[in-house]
């Protein structure tokens, strides 16, 4: 069945809309929009033994969608949400925290409506936002998945009111500065994220099922069918062993994929879903969870997260655990 995500039906938040004007409404209509970003075609990745992740797909943010123009209004939060191809989405969730001096803290937030609209008034303080997700469906499973804001920054000062537009994405780095400090961080990228690791023959050791300390181990990634904004790009990744007993592939598009994981010599290695997100969600992960050489792969969102929970400028996708062995 072809991969497709849409959003669950959710009560509407909406509040303060002036409906005198497309402009002051909200209800701006949505206008033609730019293709789709393509990526396809097959990338090759080579991670040294002394290194722990590599980002397939660098630091590229898609182009944005043209959203409907909305004017500031004074101590209101306003704007829109959209997924890539320009489709407005409803059931969003947007949430601004202000703090005040002495440590008060208070908060707003809206929920878009049809149009993709959320309008909220801003609680007084210095002001960012939180809690700027959705839910999807991703192969048969609701999601939760967090919104890139569209150009780049989250916080504000809050007397003058703010307009933010919000986006869908199926890969892109987030906050700069966290990716800066964590690389490795899957939440630090709205691509999905798999985490390899393995036990070490070191020499004289020969522990049944471990991986040689000279090895080379290849993954391999491929599409089952277009990805959410129709990716076809395959991916391989070489990895060295040495000084890490695993490793990071972050910032895949998100998708279904086939995996293949062997070792350059040619032998095949078996691959088990490990960890706190193994087996917990039915149609995401690994399939089948226990596998030698050839399995089909689903990424994982946090385990019970609501879009109220997720950091802004996060993606919500957790690394899922993989354990390699011979």
């Amino acid at each position: 069945m072809k991969l497709f995500y849409h959003l669950l039906v959710t009560s509407i938040v909406f509040a303060g809309c002036s409906g005198k004007s497309n402009d002051a409404s909200g209800q701006g209509k949505w206008g033609d929009q730019p293709a789709l970003p393509v990526v396809s075609g097959h990338e090759n990745f080579t991670i040294a033994g002394n290194k722990y992740y590599v980002n397939v797909m660098g630091n590229t943010i898609p182009r944005m969608p043209n959203f409907p123009s909305v004017s500031v209004k004074k101590n209101y939060a306003r704007g829109y949400v959209a997924d890539l191809s320009g489709k407005p989405l409803k059931g969003a969730h947007i949430g601004v925290s202000s703090s005040m001096t002495g440590g008060w803290y208070s908060s707003g937030s809206g929920v878009t409506d049809e149009n993709g609209y959320y309008e909220f008034l801003i609680p007084a303080g210095a002001a960012y936002f939180f809690g700027t997700a959705t839910t999807i469906t991703y192969n048969g499973t609701p999601a939760v998945v967090g919104l890139y804001p569209a150009g780049g920054t989250t916080s504000f000062p809050s007397g003058e009111g703010v307009v933010k537009n919000f986006v869908l994405l199926s890969y892109g780095p987030a906050n700069p500065d966290e990716i800066a400090a964590q690389p490795n961080n899957e939440t630090n990228y709205y691509g999905g994220a798999l985490y390899f690791w393995f036990h070490v023959n070191y020499p004289g050791d020969n522990y049944d099922g471990y991986l040689p300390s000279n090895g080379v181990i290849e993954i391999e990634l491929t599409p089952v069918e277009p990805c959410m904004y129709g990716e076809t790009r395959s991916f391989k990744i070489t990895r060295q062993i040495g000084t890490y007993d695993g490793f990071n592939i972050v910032n895949i598009p998100v998708g279904k994929y086939t995996i293949k994981a062997k070792m350059s010599n040619g032998s095949q290695l078996k691959m088990k879903a490990t960890g706190t997100v193994a087996n917990v969600y039915e149609h995401l992960g690994l399939d089948p969870d226990e596998a030698t050489g050839t399995s089909t792969v689903t990424f994982t969102p946090a385990w019970q997260y609501t879009p109220v929970m997720v950091s802004s400028f996060k993606s919500n996708w957790d690394a899922l655990e993989i354990q390699l062995s011979l």
